[in-house]
């Protein structure tokens, strides 16, 4: 029964990830594609998550953890240069 939700939920998800690929594609401002890019993220992790579920392996969990904080790193990274228009080390800094 558990299953069946999972791989169900699996392939729910699935199909959302190419919804979402193809709406990415189509955006046009850089903060659109910065956020559609950490939902795309997000959305692999969760698929992870339930196929570790599935299979009962500790190693996909690792995995959608290590991709949860890289996907919080580049959104943190993407919005710190859309705003301030430079990335966290710029030549000023340095003396």
């Amino acid at each position: 029964m558990h299953e069946t939700f999972f791989t169900l939920a699996i392939v729910w998800m699935v199909g959302l990830l190419g919804a979402m690929v193809l709406l990415a594609s189509r955006q046009r401002s850089s903060a659109d594609m910065l956020m559609s890019v950490d939902t795309l993220g997000l959305v692999i992790c969760a698929v992870l998550g339930l196929y570790g579920a599935i299979r009962g392996e500790a190693g996909y969990l690792d995995a959608a953890l290590v991709l949860a904080l890289l996907s919080y790193v580049q959104t943190v990274a993407g919005a710190r240069f859309l705003h301030h228009g430079r990335t966290f080390h710029d030549e000023e800094d340095t003396r």
